[in-house]
């Protein structure tokens, strides 16, 4: 499937499973859009690869997940793909 050209929105974007597939998806030349916390976006730091645009954003609020998409639609590459990697746990 070729999906260069195409937007992907990542949740959970800035690390472990959502980093790897945001990673992935662009190299594979899509334009990733990741979603996560302020936090972890700070925490990333450098370690975001190419192709990779970290946004700021609570996926637990709808009014910050619309504004994040419509930041993606803003940037005029369809968005195509949608992977949810978002997910929190407490011990």
């Amino acid at each position: 499937m070729d999906i260069a050209h195409t937007a992907a929105l990542v949740t959970g974007a800035a690390s472990g499973l959502g980093a790897a597939t945001a990673k992935r998806l662009a190299g594979a030349g899509a334009t990733v859009f990741g979603l996560d916390l302020q936090q972890s976006i700070e925490r990333a730091g450098d370690n975001v690869p190419d192709g990779v645009t970290l946004l700021a954003t609570d996926v637990t609020s709808g009014d910050e997940v619309q504004a994040a998409i419509e930041k993606i639609v803003e940037s005029g590459v369809p968005l195509r793909i949608v992977v949810n990697c978002a997910g929190v746990g407490w011990a």
